[in-house]
């Protein structure tokens, strides 16, 4: 009975942080609507922001619970799950997508590979603060180079002009905030079943956000591309995916400041990384070449993604 329980009440909290996290990429897109080429960076840093914030409460309450290797592995898993589950099921059933970015081939690179610095500190099984500050200053890094062509302050005043003064957008802000308060709540729970749940299967916890909180987390991103497949959009705003999994690198940073030193599974880093860079390397070389990914391209990524599980779950 204590297991059903907690089983409901693990279900329970993904399925409101499935709820809200859609309420809020309605007012994210709203909200991004509004931007044009000329505030792409703004918008990269803030749809990266807004679509992370379950990981960024899984995050917090990780450090809280003093179990940062639930998040670890969220974060690493999340990224995972963009760009080898999200964005082919959209080429699969979208019949092939047009990704629409601003990325110049040399952005791009840059992009996917502060996605993977993460899993490459992380393979030795140790993280520390220094890792977590190179983690923070890469990010830093890429967005200084996406927002090159256009002065900040140029990008900050852009950003009032086109979302505070629009009174319609307060709405779309209270929901934001709203939505954000209540999944950090079911966060919290989130995080307490995890624990239990590891306990109980010994399993390590950083399994837990690799394989099952890295899916329910990503649920902005699975709204942008189940409307995309229901609405025959051929083509997403790449950035922002792109905008997401790097603003994860930053909170990984984070989280080892605040939380201090701490060690994760070591073959179960070492899996992560091979799976990731493969994945990411094929998928740049595939994004790259038309600017699109086939029907058939996304069958490549997902079948990585389906290895990558099946891997994971022999090794425990």
């Amino acid at each position: 009975m204590n297991i059903l329980l907690n089983i409901i009440i693990f279900l329970f909290s993904l399925s409101v942080i499935w709820f809200l996290a859609g309420i809020l990429i309605e007012a994210t897109d709203n909200i991004a609507k509004r931007f044009n080429r000329t505030g792409f960076a703004i918008a990269f840093l803030l749809l990266g922001i807004l679509t992370s914030i379950s990981e960024l409460s899984v995050a917090i309450n990780a450090i809280m619970e003093k179990v940062p290797q639930i998040s670890a592995g969220n974060l690493m898993g999340a990224s995972i799950v963009i760009f080898l589950f999200i964005i082919p099921i959209l080429a699969i059933f979208g019949n092939g997508i047009q990704l629409k970015h601003l990325f110049s081939r040399r952005d791009f690179a840059l992009s996917l590979f502060v996605v993977t610095v993460p899993a490459l500190l992380a393979l030795d099984g140790e993280l520390n603060r220094y890792e977590g500050i190179l983690m923070i200053a890469l990010y830093v890094i890429l967005l200084y180079f996406i927002q090159r062509k256009k002065d900040v302050k140029d990008n900050i005043e852009e950003l009032k002009e086109k979302i505070f003064p629009v009174k319609k957008h307060y709405l779309d802000l209270g929901k934001i905030v709203g939505g954000a308060v209540i999944i950090f709540f079911m966060s919290r729970l989130l995080i307490d079943e995890a624990i239990y749940f590891a306990d109980l299967l010994k399993i390590p916890l950083s399994l837990i956000g690799l394989l099952i909180l890295s899916i329910g987390t990503n649920v902005p991103e699975l709204v942008i591309a189940v409307r995309a497949i229901v609405k025959k959009h051929k083509e997403i705003a790449f950035g922002d995916y792109l905008g997401s999994a790097t603003f994860n690198t930053l909170i990984f940073g984070l989280l080892i400041i605040i939380n201090g030193p701490f060690k994760i599974e070591k073959i179960e880093i070492v899996l992560t990384f091979i799976f990731l860079y493969l994945g990411l390397t094929i998928f740049y070389i595939f994004s790259r070449s038309k600017n699109d990914i086939s029907k058939y391209e996304g069958m490549v990524l997902a079948l990585i993604y389906f290895l990558f599980i099946i891997t994971q779950i022999f090794n425990v």
